[in-house]
Order: C-alpha cells, then sequence, then structure tokens
C-alpha cells in the first residue's frame, strides 16, 4: 500500500508543481503611501508598482515614487496674510528583477530596483484668497537605487493589502545638487529609507 501511494504521489507531482506554477498571480498592480526619511528629513507621498511575474517565484517590477516635504514654513512671519515657504520634491523612476515566496493568498518578496531620481526645490507663498503660488529655485536628476522587500497579506484571490516594504534608496546627485535641492549628503551620495503601504491588485 504505501509502495503504491508513493507511485501515485510521484505521478502526480508534474500536475502539482503546474497548479502551483498557475496560482502566481501574471501581474499585479500596487498604490499606496510613502514615507522617506533622509538623514533627519521625513518626506510624505506616494508610491505607484507594476509587476509581472514570469513565474511563481521572479518577475520584474517597475516603480514611480513621489515624495515631499516642506523645507521651510515661514507662516510665522506673515505679513498681511502673506506667507512664504520652500518646499522640496523628489521623484524616482525604478524597475528591476522581483523575487517572491507563495503561502496561499499572502506572499513576500525582495527587489533590486535601479532608474533615475529627480530633485527640486520650490519657493512659493501663500495669499490671501488667491491662495499658494510657487515657483522652482533649482533641480536635479541623477541614478538611483533601490533594495528591499515586502509583505502582502491576501484579503481575496485579486485583492491583498501590503503592510510593509521596506526599501534602502540611494541617489547619486553632486553634493552641491543634493544641498541646493535641501537632500542631506555624503559627497556625491545621498543614503535614505522608505516605508510603503498600500492596496495590491493582482490579475
Amino acid at each position: 500500500m504505501g509502495r503504491f501511494v508513493t507511485v501515485i504521489l510521484f505521478a502526480l507531482l508534474p500536475s502539482l508543481v503546474m497548479a502551483q506554477e498557475t496560482a502566481a498571480p501574471k501581474a499585479e498592480i500596487f498604490g499606496g503611501y510613502s514615507y522617506l526619511r533622509n538623514n533627519s528629513n521625513g518626506f510624505n507621498g506616494f508610491t505607484g508598482q507594476g509587476t509581472v511575474n514570469f513565474s511563481r517565484y521572479f518577475g520584474v517590477t517597475a516603480q514611480v515614487d513621489g515624495d515631499y516635504r516642506s523645507a521651510a514654513n515661514l507662516s510665522s512671519f506673515s505679513i498681511l496674510g502673506i506667507s512664504p515657504s520652500a518646499n522640496e520634491h523628489l521623484y524616482d523612476f525604478l524597475a528591476g528583477p522581483t523575487a517572491s515566496a507563495r503561502f496561499g493568498k499572502n506572499s513576500v518578496f525582495a527587489h533590486a530596483l535601479f532608474g533615475v531620481a529627480h530633485s527640486s526645490l520650490n519657493a512659493g507663498v501663500g495669499l490671501p484668497i488667491i491662495g499658494g503660488i510657487s515657483t522652482g529655485l533649482t533641480s536635479a536628476s541623477g541614478f538611483a537605487m533601490a533594495f528591499g522587500g515586502g509583505v502582502d497579506l491576501g484579503l481575496t484571490r485579486r485583492i491583498a493589502l501590503r503592510v510593509a516594504q521596506i526599501d534602502y534608496l540611494r541617489t547619486q546627485f553632486s553634493a552641491t545638487d543634493a544641498l541646493l535641492t535641501g537632500l542631506s549628503t555624503t559627497g556625491a551620495r545621498q543614503n535614505s529609507w522608505r516605508y510603503s503601504a498600500g492596496i495590491v491588485f493582482r490579475f
């Protein structure tokens, strides 16, 4: 009897493997909140990501992030309701391989993403009735890469909650460009950490 069960299991193994393989979604779309920490500077923003899965374990991911902070809020110096401000924007556009492990509806993943980042510093002024008006002061673009991963908890077959995605983000602006756009820098590189969370749609 034991040999019979063993033979049956070996005969069914290819089918079980195929069933596991086809259980992986062909594509996943993620969108949510992003918090970036660059030394003592905290940025809030958004993240969007698309992943195409070639198998249950490997895929390719493209990601875009936008993070913002108020570099200087001088509302306490308001004169006749007019208050100046300065705001920093950091965007990155990245792509690279992703490795995943799946446990039913849940999954964990790790990725290595490479691309470009764009940092800018805007000056603005708040006016009564009219509202805020801003203009760009300076901007710079440079190489960027992110290494990290996260955890998705499946809510349904098509929807999951990304409870955490944590990435180390390295950007390479010149020291002058980094400082002019408000980034803390170590020579020609800037080290940041980013936490993201949101909703994943599976197809």
